[in-house]
């Protein structure tokens, strides 16, 4: 019987939460444990019982209230995820058509370009780190998707660092910069509004209305249901979801891949694998080793057990992704895996990530990138003395430094 210990959490989660969630799902799938902020919340880890628990609407985004929220300071204070249907239906159907796999295919000479792009500093550095390529190639692609002008793109990701630092440098900056992302996309939002009208069908990526921000605005409804501050939200969420965590997830392949090279051999031997090793990277690694915190809004059995009304829960998705139930040999970096599509990386059910085709095409793009034009590329550090920085929720690398050329 394996021992499992009070709490997973702790120092070296963010580098390794896979053994540290491991105990407990062989032992104790649902567990009463303590965050590090000492707050008590179920852990759910076995692969079926986070997927029935992601499906369960008793497991509530907000608890069971159905009132709305109260006023806050900032749009951002609320987000997509922070609702449950229908409202949340209402919000994610304004921007899921622009969203589907098909519409950001459309996308594709944009990212491949921008990876082209600023591969070039790459190239120049040795050592470099990937780290900066990944976050700039990221928020590149987002501001394309998003139709945000060139010249608010280099403030706008001075903000993203900011806000995405870990640990915080400076509290009071990384709250300012919230405040001028809001306050940027509310506008965004209004001159959207004013210019509505016609078709944006257009070509991707340009900055006169052919867009995702424009596409959300011109579905929405002034005094509907959908508030302004809830489209605004919206807006400002695709930038910065899909900003830091592809650019962790490309960051967190390229590390694996370059802790075996017989792996990034093959992928070069034949590039045409990469999509499905793409799904088993997702599974092998995840940003966010939990999904959003759930509340129960009554009594709810899980795996077992009865979570009671009112009791917050995390369901693990690192631990799901790394049960052998599922997984065979789950440790184990496998690119022919034929279960790896069955990840829980981007969640499931009504949260299913909204973002998940474009992180799957980013992720597609910038590691053929890189494959192709450093063929001999390698680590510049020992990757076992990697800055993993973060925390229970969000974890990520610090920097990535790798030797271009060999």
């Amino acid at each position: 019987m394996t021992t499992v210990p009070p709490t997973p959490f702790g120092p070296g989660f963010p580098a390794d939460p896979y053994s540290r969630l491991a105990p407990f799902r062989e032992s104790c799938p649902v567990a009463r444990v303590t965050t590090p902020a000492g707050r008590p919340v179920w852990l759910v880890t076995r692969d079926e019982d986070v997927r029935e628990a992601f499906l369960d609407p008793r497991l509530s985004m907000r608890g069971g209230r159905t009132g709305p929220y109260p006023p806050t300071r900032r749009a951002l204070d609320v987000t997509l995820v922070g609702h449950d249907p229908p409202h949340h239906t209402r919000l994610r159907r304004l921007a899921a058509p622009w969203l589907t796999p098909v519409r950001v295919e459309r996308y594709r000479p944009v990212v491949e370009a921008a990876a082209a792009g600023l591969l070039d500093a790459v190239a120049r550095d040795d050592p470099a780190d990937l780290m900066r390529f990944a976050h700039a190639f990221s928020f590149r692609a987002m501001c394309a998707l998003l139709g945000v002008p060139q010249a608010d793109r280099p403030w706008l990701y001075a903000c993203a660092e900011s806000v995405f630092a870990r640990p915080v440098r400076d509290r009071a900056t990384a709250r300012a910069n919230l405040d001028r992302l809001d306050a940027y996309f509310h506008e965004r939002v209004k001159r959207r509004r004013a210019s509505s009208g016609g078709d944006h069908g257009g070509d991707p990526g340009g900055d006169h209305g052919d867009d995702v921000v424009s596409a959300i605005v011109s579905a929405w409804e002034p005094g509907g249901p959908v508030s302004r501050d809830e489209v605004v939200s919206l807006c400002a969420t695709l930038l910065l979801a899909g900003y830091e965590s592809t650019a962790q997830m490309i960051g967190m392949s390229m590390a694996a891949l370059l802790a075996r090279p017989e792996a990034l051999a093959a992928l070069r031997a034949d590039p045409g694998t990469l999509p499905r090793a793409v799904e088993e990277l997702l599974r092998f690694q995840t940003p966010g080793p939990f999904g959003t915190m759930r509340t129960a809004s009554r009594d709810v059995p899980v795996g077992g057990t009865v979570i009671p009304a009112g009791g917050r829960v995390l369901l693990s998705i690192a631990a799901a992704n790394r049960d052998p139930v599922r997984h065979a040999d789950p440790d184990a970096l496998d690119l022919g895996r034929a279960s790896a599509a069955r990840h829980l990386t981007f969640g499931l059910g009504t949260h299913f990530c909204l973002g998940s085709a474009l992180a799957r095409l980013e992720l597609t793009v910038a590691l053929h990138a890189i494959l192709t034009r450093f063929p001999r590329i390698t680590p510049a550090v020992p990757l076992d003395r990697l800055d993993w920085r973060g925390n229970h929720l969000n974890r990520g690398l610090a920097e990535l430094p790798v030797r271009p050329h060999g």
